[in-house]
């Protein structure tokens, strides 16, 4: 118990440290559109995603096609935190780098802290979001890599990603892959921007 209060007491440290705003030539991730899927809780990038950190030209492109299930918000907060805030957009990059794991998940979880900040998105909302991806995120993580070692479908190519109202991503995934349709193309994410995750918050934002 002991350990756990220090542990949340670090993160709420942590993330207090970050409620300065974000730098003026900092650039939030432009809003892009999403195509539901009927069970609500998956949908499909209908635009190039880019998100560039703080002053840098460090980027990543979260690809048209890619299925996500926007921001993961754990059942005991779903009352107070919903799942398309502010947030949403730095979570679908979140949710990128957990499925393409060239960067690590320290960096990705710190991405998404600075993401967040970029948004300005509330402290309280960022002390819950980025507690709920460290104290659950192992889970999508391990099993989004038994799924990329399965050669699961997760970026939907060009020439289906118009889909029928009542599709379930669950069965049209499946039925996909059945099918042998190939996956759409995945981006590559660069190192430096990776590395922008393992830099103090300062220094991911304001460095060149």
């Amino acid at each position: 118990m002991r350990d756990r209060i220090r542990a949340i007491a670090a993160m709420v440290v942590l993330v207090l440290a970050c409620t300065r705003r974000a730098p003026a030539q900092a650039v939030a991730p432009d809003p892009v559109d999403f195509t539901p899927f009927s069970d609500g809780r998956n949908w499909i990038v209908k635009q190039p995603l880019v998100y560039r950190i703080g002053i840098s030209h460090d980027s990543v492109v979260v690809p048209r096609g890619f299925v996500t299930d926007l921001a993961s918000i754990p059942p005991a907060l779903q009352s107070i935190i919903q799942q398309n805030g502010p947030y949403l957009l730095p979570a679908v990059v979140h949710d990128y780098l957990y499925w393409e794991q060239t960067c690590t998940r320290d960096q990705s979880d710190q991405i998404l802290m600075l993401g967040m900040l970029e948004n300005e998105v509330s402290a309280f909302d960022r002390v819950a979001i980025y507690g709920a991806v460290r104290a659950a995120g192992s889970y999508a993580w391990d099993a989004n890599r038994k799924e990329r070692s399965q050669h699961m479908l997760r970026v939907i190519p060009e020439d289906h990603i118009q889909i029928h109202a009542k599709t379930i991503w669950a069965a049209y995934r499946a039925q996909l892959m059945a099918d042998s349709v190939p996956a759409g193309p995945e981006t590559v994410i660069p190192a430096g921007f990776c590395a922008r995750g393992s830099m103090s918050t300062e220094d991911a934002l304001t460095t060149p």
